[in-house]
Protein backbone atom coordinates (compact mmCIF):
# COMPACT_ATOMS: atom_id res chain seq x y z
CA UNK A 1 0.00 0.00 0.00
CA UNK A 2 1.67 3.03 -1.48
CA UNK A 3 2.31 6.17 1.39
CA UNK A 4 1.40 8.92 -1.32
CA UNK A 5 -1.97 10.59 -1.44
CA UNK A 6 -3.55 13.65 -3.36
CA UNK A 7 -3.23 17.62 -2.60
CA UNK A 8 -6.44 18.60 -3.96
CA UNK A 9 -6.67 22.79 -3.82
CA UNK A 10 -9.86 22.87 -6.13
CA UNK A 11 -11.48 20.13 -7.94
CA UNK A 12 -10.00 18.76 -11.18
CA UNK A 13 -11.84 16.12 -13.80
CA UNK A 14 -12.01 12.90 -12.35
CA UNK A 15 -10.02 13.93 -9.27
CA UNK A 16 -12.74 11.09 -7.35
CA UNK A 17 -12.56 8.66 -10.18
CA UNK A 18 -8.88 7.96 -9.80
CA UNK A 19 -10.30 6.94 -5.96
CA UNK A 20 -12.11 4.74 -7.05
CA UNK A 21 -10.42 2.95 -9.44
CA UNK A 22 -8.07 2.50 -6.38
CA UNK A 23 -10.31 1.24 -4.13
CA UNK A 24 -12.13 -0.79 -6.07
CA UNK A 25 -8.50 -2.63 -7.23
CA UNK A 26 -8.57 -3.32 -3.38
CA UNK A 27 -5.48 -0.87 -3.09
CA UNK A 28 -6.91 2.76 -1.99
CA UNK A 29 -5.08 5.73 -1.45
CA UNK A 30 -3.98 6.27 1.90
CA UNK A 31 -4.94 9.65 2.28
CA UNK A 32 -6.71 12.54 0.58
CA UNK A 33 -5.98 16.21 1.39
CA UNK A 34 -8.22 18.87 0.38
CA UNK A 35 -9.22 23.10 0.85
CA UNK A 36 -13.05 22.15 0.13
CA UNK A 37 -15.04 20.69 3.15
CA UNK A 38 -17.61 18.98 0.70
CA UNK A 39 -14.42 16.34 -0.87
CA UNK A 40 -14.29 14.75 2.42
CA UNK A 41 -18.24 13.27 1.73
CA UNK A 42 -16.93 12.32 -1.94
CA UNK A 43 -13.76 10.75 -0.17
CA UNK A 44 -15.13 8.61 2.03
CA UNK A 45 -18.43 7.76 -0.43
CA UNK A 46 -15.74 6.55 -3.17
CA UNK A 47 -12.95 4.93 -1.24
CA UNK A 48 -14.21 4.86 2.43
CA UNK A 49 -10.94 3.57 3.69
CA UNK A 50 -8.82 6.69 2.51
CA UNK A 51 -7.96 8.80 5.71
CA UNK A 52 -9.50 12.47 5.13
CA UNK A 53 -7.43 15.93 5.73
CA UNK A 54 -8.43 19.39 5.64
CA UNK A 55 -6.88 22.19 5.52
CA UNK A 56 -8.77 25.90 5.61
CA UNK A 57 -6.50 28.57 3.59
CA UNK A 58 -5.91 31.99 5.06
CA UNK A 59 -3.26 34.16 3.76
CA UNK A 60 -3.49 36.39 6.77
CA UNK A 61 -1.49 33.90 9.40
CA UNK A 62 0.84 36.39 11.20
CA UNK A 63 -2.39 38.04 13.70
CA UNK A 64 -3.22 34.53 15.22
CA UNK A 65 0.96 34.07 16.03
CA UNK A 66 1.46 37.25 17.40
CA UNK A 67 -2.23 36.85 20.01
CA UNK A 68 -1.01 33.57 21.21
CA UNK A 69 1.99 34.44 22.64
CA UNK A 70 0.31 36.64 24.92
CA UNK A 71 -1.23 34.03 27.18
CA UNK A 72 -2.82 30.82 26.90
CA UNK A 73 -6.09 32.78 27.58
CA UNK A 74 -5.34 34.68 24.31
CA UNK A 75 -4.04 31.86 22.73
CA UNK A 76 -7.58 30.13 23.06
CA UNK A 77 -8.91 32.82 22.05
CA UNK A 78 -7.11 33.19 18.92
CA UNK A 79 -7.33 29.32 17.74
CA UNK A 80 -10.93 29.66 18.47
CA UNK A 81 -11.17 32.39 15.58
CA UNK A 82 -9.64 30.72 13.30
CA UNK A 83 -11.64 27.43 13.67
CA UNK A 84 -14.89 29.30 13.51
CA UNK A 85 -13.91 29.97 10.03
CA UNK A 86 -14.85 26.77 9.03
CA UNK A 87 -16.21 24.42 12.25
CA UNK A 88 -19.61 24.74 10.97
CA UNK A 89 -19.44 23.20 7.54
CA UNK A 90 -16.74 20.44 8.98
CA UNK A 91 -19.82 19.67 11.67
CA UNK A 92 -21.91 19.77 9.30
CA UNK A 93 -20.43 17.75 6.44
CA UNK A 94 -18.82 15.50 8.70
CA UNK A 95 -16.33 12.74 6.60
CA UNK A 96 -13.26 14.55 8.08
CA UNK A 97 -10.79 12.81 9.90
CA UNK A 98 -7.96 15.25 10.70
CA UNK A 99 -8.07 19.12 10.75
CA UNK A 100 -4.67 20.86 10.02
CA UNK A 101 -3.39 24.27 11.95
CA UNK A 102 -1.49 27.38 10.60
CA UNK A 103 0.73 26.71 7.38
CA UNK A 104 4.48 26.68 7.19
CA UNK A 105 5.12 29.10 10.49
CA UNK A 106 8.05 27.22 11.67
CA UNK A 107 11.54 29.17 10.60
CA UNK A 108 14.63 27.98 11.70
CA UNK A 109 16.95 30.45 13.89
CA UNK A 110 14.13 32.33 15.15
CA UNK A 111 13.03 31.32 18.55
CA UNK A 112 10.36 34.19 19.44
CA UNK A 113 8.63 32.87 15.48
CA UNK A 114 8.66 29.05 16.91
CA UNK A 115 7.30 29.83 20.25
CA UNK A 116 4.25 32.03 18.56
CA UNK A 117 3.93 28.58 16.50
CA UNK A 118 3.97 26.31 19.00
CA UNK A 119 1.68 28.27 21.45
CA UNK A 120 -0.61 28.72 18.18
CA UNK A 121 -0.65 24.88 17.58
CA UNK A 122 -1.00 23.65 21.18
CA UNK A 123 -4.09 26.19 21.10
CA UNK A 124 -5.64 24.16 17.80
CA UNK A 125 -5.14 21.23 19.33
CA UNK A 126 -7.23 22.35 22.44
CA UNK A 127 -9.98 23.89 21.47
CA UNK A 128 -10.43 21.78 18.17
CA UNK A 129 -11.69 18.84 20.04
CA UNK A 130 -13.94 21.47 21.68
CA UNK A 131 -15.15 22.73 18.15
CA UNK A 132 -14.91 19.80 16.01
CA UNK A 133 -14.60 16.96 18.38
CA UNK A 134 -15.30 14.27 15.42
CA UNK A 135 -11.95 15.58 13.60
CA UNK A 136 -8.05 15.25 14.95
CA UNK A 137 -5.44 18.04 14.49
CA UNK A 138 -2.34 18.08 12.05
CA UNK A 139 0.43 20.64 13.72
CA UNK A 140 3.84 21.24 13.06
CA UNK A 141 2.79 22.03 9.62
CA UNK A 142 6.69 23.17 9.31
CA UNK A 143 8.17 23.87 5.20
CA UNK A 144 11.37 21.93 4.52
CA UNK A 145 14.29 22.12 6.15
CA UNK A 146 12.81 23.78 9.13
CA UNK A 147 13.66 23.61 12.03
CA UNK A 148 16.98 22.80 12.44
CA UNK A 149 18.41 20.04 13.54
CA UNK A 150 19.26 21.27 17.44
CA UNK A 151 16.54 23.08 17.63
CA UNK A 152 13.38 20.47 18.66
CA UNK A 153 13.31 21.39 22.59
CA UNK A 154 10.97 23.71 21.21
CA UNK A 155 8.37 21.25 20.06
CA UNK A 156 8.71 18.54 23.55
CA UNK A 157 5.37 20.42 24.81
CA UNK A 158 3.35 20.82 21.55
CA UNK A 159 4.29 17.10 20.93
CA UNK A 160 3.36 15.68 23.65
CA UNK A 161 -0.08 17.39 23.39
CA UNK A 162 -0.22 16.25 19.60
CA UNK A 163 0.16 12.64 20.88
CA UNK A 164 -2.18 12.67 23.76
CA UNK A 165 -4.92 14.47 21.33
CA UNK A 166 -4.60 11.48 18.37
CA UNK A 167 -3.33 13.95 16.36
CA UNK A 168 -0.40 14.34 13.72
CA UNK A 169 2.65 16.31 13.38
CA UNK A 170 2.54 17.81 9.38
CA UNK A 171 6.32 18.47 8.23
CA UNK A 172 6.48 19.08 3.99
CA UNK A 173 9.10 16.56 2.96
CA UNK A 174 9.92 17.81 -0.18
CA UNK A 175 12.97 16.53 -1.91
CA UNK A 176 15.43 18.23 -4.48
CA UNK A 177 15.88 17.67 -7.96
CA UNK A 178 18.91 19.39 -9.92
CA UNK A 179 18.60 19.21 -13.84
CA UNK A 180 17.17 15.95 -13.71
CA UNK A 181 19.58 14.77 -11.11
CA UNK A 182 17.01 13.67 -7.94
CA UNK A 183 18.43 13.98 -4.76
CA UNK A 184 16.01 11.76 -3.18
CA UNK A 185 18.46 8.82 -2.32
CA UNK A 186 21.20 10.97 -1.20
CA UNK A 187 21.57 10.38 2.87
CA UNK A 188 22.68 13.50 3.74
CA UNK A 189 19.85 15.64 1.81
CA UNK A 190 17.39 13.22 2.89
CA UNK A 191 18.69 13.84 6.72
CA UNK A 192 18.00 17.48 5.85
CA UNK A 193 14.86 17.72 4.27
CA UNK A 194 12.85 14.94 2.99
CA UNK A 195 13.70 12.42 5.85
CA UNK A 196 14.09 14.96 8.59
CA UNK A 197 10.70 14.30 10.24
CA UNK A 198 11.76 10.89 10.74
CA UNK A 199 15.99 10.75 10.76
CA UNK A 200 16.11 13.46 13.31
CA UNK A 201 13.08 15.10 14.81
CA UNK A 202 11.25 11.73 15.16
CA UNK A 203 14.35 9.85 16.91
CA UNK A 204 14.56 13.18 19.15
CA UNK A 205 10.88 12.70 20.32
CA UNK A 206 10.88 9.04 20.94
CA UNK A 207 13.95 9.49 23.46
CA UNK A 208 12.10 11.21 25.31
CA UNK A 209 9.13 8.80 25.32
CA UNK A 210 6.54 10.59 22.68
CA UNK A 211 5.02 8.86 19.11
CA UNK A 212 3.25 10.87 17.27
CA UNK A 213 1.86 10.28 13.99
CA UNK A 214 2.51 11.89 10.92
CA UNK A 215 1.15 12.87 7.96
CA UNK A 216 3.49 14.73 5.53
CA UNK A 217 1.49 17.61 4.61
CA UNK A 218 3.21 18.50 1.00
CA UNK A 219 5.75 16.35 -0.88
CA UNK A 220 7.18 16.05 -4.14
CA UNK A 221 10.17 16.75 -6.35
CA UNK A 222 11.57 20.55 -6.01
CA UNK A 223 14.02 22.85 -7.20
CA UNK A 224 17.29 23.71 -5.67
CA UNK A 225 20.61 25.61 -5.73
CA UNK A 226 23.46 23.51 -8.03
CA UNK A 227 24.39 21.22 -4.71
CA UNK A 228 20.45 20.45 -4.24
CA UNK A 229 20.27 22.59 -1.14
CA UNK A 230 18.73 25.54 -0.61
CA UNK A 231 15.22 24.57 -2.19
CA UNK A 232 13.58 26.88 -4.17
CA UNK A 233 9.64 27.20 -3.26
CA UNK A 234 8.50 27.96 -6.68
CA UNK A 235 10.51 25.83 -8.59
CA UNK A 236 8.08 22.64 -9.32
CA UNK A 237 8.79 19.11 -10.97
CA UNK A 238 7.50 20.34 -14.61
CA UNK A 239 10.46 23.36 -14.61
CA UNK A 240 12.99 22.94 -16.94
CA UNK A 241 15.58 23.37 -14.30
CA UNK A 242 13.78 20.66 -12.29
CA UNK A 243 12.48 17.17 -14.11
CA UNK A 244 11.49 19.29 -16.66
CA UNK A 245 8.01 17.45 -17.28
CA UNK A 246 9.45 14.12 -16.83
CA UNK A 247 7.16 12.02 -15.59
CA UNK A 248 9.51 8.63 -15.73
CA UNK A 249 11.81 10.61 -13.21
CA UNK A 250 8.89 11.47 -11.18
CA UNK A 251 7.63 7.91 -10.73
CA UNK A 252 10.81 7.11 -9.93
CA UNK A 253 11.56 9.42 -7.43
CA UNK A 254 8.15 7.95 -6.07
CA UNK A 255 9.84 4.61 -5.47
CA UNK A 256 12.58 5.63 -3.83
CA UNK A 257 10.85 7.87 -1.30
CA UNK A 258 8.40 4.61 -0.46
CA UNK A 259 11.10 2.78 0.04
CA UNK A 260 12.77 5.67 2.39
CA UNK A 261 9.24 5.91 4.02
CA UNK A 262 9.22 1.95 4.54
CA UNK A 263 12.71 1.94 6.71
CA UNK A 264 11.56 4.98 8.90
CA UNK A 265 10.48 3.71 12.84
CA UNK A 266 7.15 5.22 12.78
CA UNK A 267 6.30 3.49 9.19
CA UNK A 268 7.31 0.16 11.14
CA UNK A 269 5.46 1.10 14.07
CA UNK A 270 2.23 2.13 12.09
CA UNK A 271 2.60 5.91 12.88
CA UNK A 272 2.75 7.15 9.62
CA UNK A 273 0.36 7.88 7.34
CA UNK A 274 1.08 9.28 4.45
CA UNK A 275 2.13 12.22 2.28
CA UNK A 276 0.32 14.12 -0.16
CA UNK A 277 1.90 15.22 -3.49
CA UNK A 278 2.04 18.81 -4.06
CA UNK A 279 -0.49 19.84 -5.75
CA UNK A 280 -4.08 19.61 -7.97
CA UNK A 281 -6.30 22.18 -8.92
CA UNK A 282 -7.08 24.66 -11.68
CA UNK A 283 -6.10 28.83 -11.61
CA UNK A 284 -4.41 28.12 -8.09
CA UNK A 285 -0.73 29.73 -9.36
CA UNK A 286 1.15 26.48 -9.06
CA UNK A 287 1.65 25.32 -12.53
CA UNK A 288 5.05 23.96 -12.37
CA UNK A 289 3.99 21.64 -9.11
CA UNK A 290 0.59 20.68 -11.21
CA UNK A 291 -0.09 16.95 -10.54
CA UNK A 292 -2.33 16.42 -13.23
CA UNK A 293 -3.10 13.96 -16.24
CA UNK A 294 -1.31 12.05 -17.70
CA UNK A 295 0.92 12.19 -14.25
CA UNK A 296 -2.38 11.56 -12.06
CA UNK A 297 -2.88 8.25 -13.75
CA UNK A 298 0.43 6.85 -13.26
CA UNK A 299 0.36 8.09 -9.45
CA UNK A 300 -3.29 5.94 -9.26
CA UNK A 301 -1.15 2.80 -10.89
CA UNK A 302 1.48 3.06 -8.60
CA UNK A 303 -0.99 3.31 -5.77
CA UNK A 304 -2.73 0.52 -6.87
CA UNK A 305 0.86 -1.78 -7.87
CA UNK A 306 3.49 -0.91 -5.34
CA UNK A 307 4.56 -4.07 -3.40
CA UNK A 308 6.88 -2.93 -1.12
CA UNK A 309 6.78 -2.76 2.64
CA UNK A 310 4.90 -0.71 4.25
CA UNK A 311 3.31 -0.59 7.89
CA UNK A 312 -1.01 -0.01 8.54
CA UNK A 313 -2.29 3.17 9.00
CA UNK A 314 -2.74 4.07 12.64
CA UNK A 315 -6.18 3.41 14.02
CA UNK A 316 -8.23 6.79 14.93
CA UNK A 317 -8.39 7.37 18.47
CA UNK A 318 -12.27 7.18 20.20
CA UNK A 319 -14.23 10.49 20.13
CA UNK A 320 -14.02 11.97 23.52
CA UNK A 321 -17.74 12.72 24.59
CA UNK A 322 -18.80 15.99 26.89
CA UNK A 323 -18.31 13.03 30.06
CA UNK A 324 -14.65 12.56 29.20
CA UNK A 325 -14.34 16.39 28.54
CA UNK A 326 -15.13 17.58 31.52
CA UNK A 327 -12.96 14.71 34.20
CA UNK A 328 -10.38 16.03 31.38
CA UNK A 329 -10.65 19.40 32.24
CA UNK A 330 -10.78 18.44 35.93
CA UNK A 331 -7.75 16.37 36.36
CA UNK A 332 -5.58 19.17 34.14
CA UNK A 333 -6.49 21.74 36.52
CA UNK A 334 -5.31 19.35 38.91
CA UNK A 335 -2.00 18.79 37.57
CA UNK A 336 -1.74 22.64 36.89
CA UNK A 337 -2.36 23.16 40.64
CA UNK A 338 -0.03 21.66 42.12
CA UNK A 339 -2.86 18.92 43.28
CA UNK A 340 -2.53 14.78 42.68
CA UNK A 341 -3.97 14.29 39.31
CA UNK A 342 -3.25 13.32 35.72
CA UNK A 343 -5.46 13.67 32.81
CA UNK A 344 -7.70 11.24 31.95
CA UNK A 345 -7.44 9.46 28.24
CA UNK A 346 -8.70 6.45 27.05
CA UNK A 347 -5.64 5.33 24.97
CA UNK A 348 -3.02 6.74 27.80
CA UNK A 349 -2.95 3.52 29.69
CA UNK A 350 -3.80 5.09 33.07
CA UNK A 351 -3.44 1.75 34.87
CA UNK A 352 -0.04 1.00 33.94
CA UNK A 353 0.89 5.14 34.61
CA UNK A 354 -0.72 4.71 37.81
CA UNK A 355 2.14 1.36 38.45
CA UNK A 356 4.65 3.01 37.41
CA UNK A 357 4.04 6.25 39.26
CA UNK A 358 3.65 4.21 42.62
CA UNK A 359 7.16 1.60 42.07
CA UNK A 360 9.00 5.47 41.33
CA UNK A 361 7.59 8.00 44.04
CA UNK A 362 7.11 5.08 46.12
CA UNK A 363 2.89 5.94 46.74
CA UNK A 364 0.07 4.47 47.12
CA UNK A 365 -1.86 5.58 44.30
CA UNK A 366 -5.61 4.06 44.05
CA UNK A 367 -8.49 3.24 41.09
CA UNK A 368 -12.01 3.78 42.34
CA UNK A 369 -14.81 2.95 39.76
CA UNK A 370 -17.65 2.88 42.13
CA UNK A 371 -18.85 4.61 45.24
CA UNK A 372 -18.53 1.60 47.41
CA UNK A 373 -14.70 1.21 46.79
CA UNK A 374 -14.40 4.39 48.80
CA UNK A 375 -14.83 2.86 52.36
CA UNK A 376 -11.69 1.00 51.26
CA UNK A 377 -9.32 4.12 50.78
CA UNK A 378 -8.03 6.07 53.92
CA UNK A 379 -6.75 9.41 54.33
CA UNK A 380 -3.00 8.74 53.42
CA UNK A 381 -3.80 7.39 49.85
CA UNK A 382 -5.13 9.20 46.73
CA UNK A 383 -7.09 8.66 43.35
CA UNK A 384 -5.25 9.94 40.71
CA UNK A 385 -7.31 9.16 37.69
CA UNK A 386 -10.56 6.23 37.05
CA UNK A 387 -10.67 4.29 34.09
CA UNK A 388 -12.31 1.10 34.08
CA UNK A 389 -9.79 -1.84 32.68
CA UNK A 390 -11.46 -2.41 29.42
CA UNK A 391 -10.13 0.86 28.66
CA UNK A 392 -13.59 2.90 28.22
CA UNK A 393 -14.69 5.13 31.22
CA UNK A 394 -17.09 3.95 33.85
CA UNK A 395 -20.25 5.50 34.49
CA UNK A 396 -18.62 7.69 37.27
CA UNK A 397 -14.97 9.16 37.58
CA UNK A 398 -14.08 10.17 41.03
CA UNK A 399 -10.50 12.16 41.56
CA UNK A 400 -10.00 12.97 45.48
CA UNK A 401 -7.42 14.33 47.08
CA UNK A 402 -6.53 13.96 50.76
CA UNK A 403 -7.98 16.78 52.48
CA UNK A 404 -10.31 17.66 49.83
CA UNK A 405 -13.61 16.51 48.71
CA UNK A 406 -14.36 14.07 46.37
CA UNK A 407 -15.19 14.84 42.95
CA UNK A 408 -16.86 12.90 40.38
CA UNK A 409 -18.73 13.34 36.94
CA UNK A 410 -21.44 10.54 35.73
CA UNK A 411 -21.81 9.79 32.80
CA UNK A 412 -25.35 9.92 31.27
Amino acid sequence: MSYFGLHLQTPINEWDSELLYAAEEGKPYRLAKFFWVEAGIVVKHVSPATVTVFRHYWAHQQPFLDRALVSPMEADAAADQYIAMFKDSVNQHGNIDYVESLNETYPSRDLLAQQKAVAFDRAFIRRLKVHCPATRPVVYNAPPGNIDHDEYAVLIDLARDCEAAGGAFGYHNYWSVVNKHSYVGSPGHARDYQMRWSDTLDEYLVDRGIRVNYILGESGPIGAGPDGYWQKPNDGWKMYTVWDGDIDGYMSDLVTMEELFGSSRAAEEGRLIGATLFTSGNGIGWENFLVDFPLLGRITDHVINYSGQTGPLPPLPPIVDEFEEAAWNLTTEMQRTGQNGIRLNALAGIQQRIKQDNRIDRTDYQIVTSEAQLIDFTVNKTVQAAESLSGTFPRRVYVWTPGQEIYYYENP
